[in-house]
Order: structure tokens, then C-alpha cells, then sequence
């Protein structure tokens, strides 16, 4: 097990992605996820743009700001750690809840049409101190006019050039409330000629028969099970999350590929001890059919870092883990995708080769 200070300092940094051989930028994007930065700014978390100093590629990322002990800070248009400059900041503003949003250079499409921001209940999570501008849709004429909305605002004809629409909520109480959501939606979508896969992020479809409806009406599917962590899950998950347990994961994940739905899991690395980290993940590396959505654990405040596993306080909790979970997924050809998640354990770099650059 790599040994790392809690405190680090840019030379640190260095020499610890020397010694371990991965890329600086990847351990500096790991870092900054998990501290935030100090910024005087009037909102408490921000979607940014960066560039790093020496690359061409401008990186979006999501980082909290109000860790007043975190080594960076944002000060002149740079990100900066401990006083020296690290990247440039393009752009930056308040990370509120958007009814949509587009990833993957206008490729992804993600809606917040179950109104996301009212969901609560995981200590993790930053819908409470987040501005809310989503809301709560459905029916095939609702979803319709907003699909038409969003592809008017873009300039688009229709929306044929999507390759995945994705809603990000955990509020559905039910399978059924899900389902409905999912078909009426795939019916609106494909009435403006959209023919890719849509997407689910949940932890309420569980049955399979349920399944088999999604993989029917809404097909082609994809099923993200909302997952988080593997210890301390009625404390750290509201209810509905806290009652998967990871054995219907795994036979949730089975059925999605007997029936040919796409089917992985989000995971917050920070939470679990590691031994445990890596054991779940193993296990669950065997049932998925691509890349889990595996993003760094970011703490908002004092009360929510309190829940940081011990072992997390430190950078190689998070290098170990990445080594872990490199051996466990690369034997299956499966890889991340730097525009699926801002807040990743890999940015240049996934089992010593190259991980393809931003598509933001």
C-alpha cells in the first residue's frame, strides 16, 4: 500500500505520481476533487472549465468550494495549490439543477425531468445546497415540448444526431413511476427522430420483469444502478437506495444482460474502508456489461466530510483503489469514458494506456 501524507503540496504531488507512475494531471484532478478549492464566490459549488498549464485540452469538473482548509484555491482566472498555479480557468459558474444539459460535444443529452432536486436523504449528496431550475414532467406531450425546446435552443432540426439521452434521478418512489417516465419518454424522443439508447440512472428498477419491460418500450436501455457504497448503507442512503443490497446488484446486473440492456453502477470512492472497496468492486466487476460510473467522494461540508472513511483522508486510498479496480475491469475490455463523469479516478490514463481527452 502506497504511504502519502494527508498534507501535500504541488512538489508532493510530483513526486508521488513519479514514484507511482501515473500522470501528474491525473493525481492533480484526483486531489482537487477531493478537497474543492476556496473561492470567493456567492454559491457553494460550481461547474467549471480548466485547462491545465502545458495541455491543450480544456477539462470540465464540478468542485465545491467551501473547504477552507483546502490546498487550492481559484484566485486571477488559475487554479492554484498552495500558491502555485496549476490551471487556468476558462470558465465558471453556479452549480444549480438544470432541467437539461448536454455532454460529449452534443452528443449526450441529460434531463432532470423527475425533479431531482427535491430528492434527499444521502449524506453525500449536493441537491441541498444546490439552486434547483428542473422540474417534475411526464406524459408524452410534456416531454415533446421539451425535447423540441431543447433541440430549437441548440439549433438542431431534431435530435437524430444524440447518441444517449440519460435522466439523472433518484426520486422515483416506484418501478412503475419509472417505467412510465422511461416509455412516454422514449415515445416523445423518437417522434423528433432520436434512435439511440436511454438511459437510467436508479435504484428502484429491480424486478425482472420490470426489466423486461425497459428492454421492450424503451429499448435500447440502459440501467445504472444507484449503488454509492457498500458499508454503513442506512446511514449514508436514504431508504430506497439503502435496501439494495449488493446480491440483487448482481443478479439485477444478470438480468440486464440476459436481456440485452446495458447495465453498470455508480460507486463514491471515499466511503468504504478500502479492503472493502476493492472486494465489492471485484465482485461486482463480473456482472456489468460497461464502465461504472466510479467518482471521487466530495465532501460539502464539515458534517458530510465527518463520513470520509479514515483511510480516504489520505491520496493513496485512492491510488490503491484505482490500481484495484484497473485489474478488475481492463480483463473485461471495459474502459471510462473522460466525458461520463467529471469527478473519475482516471482523466489521461487506465491501465497504462491512454484514456481519450475531454469531449465536454
Amino acid at each position: 500500500m502506497i504511504k502519502q501524507k494527508r498534507d501535500f503540496d504541488f512538489d508532493d504531488l510530483k513526486e508521488l505520481a513519479s514514484r507511482e507512475g501515473i500522470p501528474l494531471l491525473d493525481l492533480l484532478m484526483i486531489a482537487v476533487n477531493r478537497e474543492g478549492a476556496r473561492v470567493k464566490l456567492p454559491y457553494p459549488r460550481a461547474r467549471m472549465q480548466i485547462r491545465p498549464l502545458h495541455q491543450d485540452e480544456v477539462w470540465q469538473i464540478i468542485l465545491p468550494l467551501d473547504n477552507k482548509e483546502s490546498p487550492f484555491s481559484l484566485e486571477d482566472h488559475y487554479l492554484l495549490l498552495r500558491g502555485v498555479p496549476v490551471a487556468e480557468l476558462v470558465a465558471c459558474e453556479n452549480d444549480d439543477v438544470v432541467l437539461t444539459y448536454l455532454r460529449a460535444n452534443g452528443r449526450s443529452l441529460t434531463l432532470n425531468t423527475n425533479s431531482r432536486s427535491s430528492c434527499t436523504g444521502c449524506i453525500f449528496c449536493p441537491n441541498i445546497i444546490e439552486d434547483a431550475a428542473d422540474d417534475c414532467l411526464s406524459g408524452v406531450a410534456q416531454f415533446e415540448e421539451l425535447l423540441g425546446w431543447t433541440a430549437a435552443e441548440h439549433g438542431w432540426l431534431d435530435l437524430s444526431q444524440l447518441e444517449v439521452i440519460t435522466v439523472c434521478s433518484g426520486c422515483f418512489n416506484t418501478a412503475d413511476a419509472a417505467i412510465s417516465h422511461l416509455t412516454d419518454l422514449r415515445v416523445a424522443a423518437g417522434r423528433l427522430r432520436f434512435n439511440g439508447r436511454l438511459h437510467l440512472l436508479s435504484s428502484v428498477v429491480r424486478s425482472r420483469s420490470d426489466l423486461r419491460i425497459l428492454a421492450t418500450d424503451a429499448a435500447p436501455f440502459h440501467l445504472t444502478l444507484t449503488l454509492e457504497c457498500f458499508t454503513r448503507r442506512n446511514l449514508l442512503l436514504k431508504s430506497s437506495k439503502a435496501s439494495l443490497t449488493i446480491d440483487e446488484a448482481c443478479r439485477i446486473l444478470n438480468d440486464c444482460a440476459d436481456l440485452g440492456v446495458v447495465g453498470d453502477f455508480t460507486y463514491v470512492a471515499g466511503l468504504d474502508p478500502l479492503e472493502i472497496a476493492v472486494s465489492g468492486l471485484r465482485r461486482l466487476a463480473e456482472h456489468v456489461s460497461t464502465f461504472p460510473r466510479i467518482q471521487v467522494l466530495q465532501a460539502h461540508n464539515n458534517y458530510m466530510r465527518q463520513y470520509r472513511d479514515p483511510g480516504a483522508r489520505r491520496l493513496s486510498y485512492y491510488l490503491d483503489l484505482r490500481r484495484a479496480i484497473e485489474d478488475a475491469f481492463a480483463m473485461r475490455g471495459f474502459r471510462p469514458r473522460t466525458w461520463e463523469n467529471y469527478r473519475p479516478l482516471w482523466y489521461t490514463q487506465f491501465a497504462g494506456g491512454h484514456v481519450e481527452g475531454p469531449r465536454i
